[in-house]
This record gives structure tokens, C-alpha cells and sequence, in this order.
């Protein structure tokens, strides 16, 4: 599975520009991905708050991770990391997370 482009829609389609960057990417990274077979093409929302911003929201006691947006498999270990001190020692981050 390969991540997000730049390029902002309004419909769920794929279009050849974001194909071609996205796989042109992936060939950059390791060639080998030049033999890789497409099984799917598809689109969809992005998790995303208004501000674009990654928030970790506690509240009494449920937690949400979300507003990864296209950064998601950037952001997501180190937002894992800052929820599973919270879980494990009470650690608060207070750039990301939101405490009820």
C-alpha cells in the first residue's frame, strides 16, 4: 500500500498524475518496486482535523489517535510511542495531546 499525494480532489478516482508520482516514488526508494504488480487503484478521505494537525484526545477513559492526514505512516510510531507513555507512566504530551 503506498501513501498519499499532494494533489487535492474532490472526487474518489485516481488520477494518472497521482499514479505516476506516487509509483515514481516507490521507484525511487528500491527498484525493485519496478516489478511490482498493481492489484487495486483507489482513493479516499483523509484523516484529518481542520488545522491539520496530529491530536491525541483523552477523555475520561477513551483515547483517539487521529488528524494524521497524508503524514500517517510518518507520524504514526511516534504518536503510538506518546500513547503508550500515557498508558504505561501518565506521560502528557501537550504539543499533540488534548486532556479532558
Amino acid at each position: 500500500m503506498l501513501g498519499a499525494t499532494t494533489i487535492e480532489a474532490e472526487d474518489n478516482g485516481v488520477s494518472v498524475r497521482s499514479a505516476l508520482e506516487l509509483l515514481g516514488a516507490a521507484y525511487v526508494v528500491h527498484p525493485a518496486f519496478g516489478e511490482a504488480r498493481i492489484v487495486e487503484f483507489g482513493a479516499g478521505l483523509r484523516p484529518a482535523f481542520p488545522d491539520n494537525l496530529p491530536k491525541i484526545r483523552i477523555e475520561q477513559e477513551r483515547i483517539t489517535v487521529n488528524g494524521l492526514y497524508r503524514h500517517g505512516f510518518l507520524l504514526a510510531p511516534a504518536l503510538a510511542e506518546l500513547t503508550l507513555a500515557y498508558l504505561q507512566r501518565g506521560e502528557i504530551d501537550n504539543e499533540v495531546m488534548l486532556c479532558a
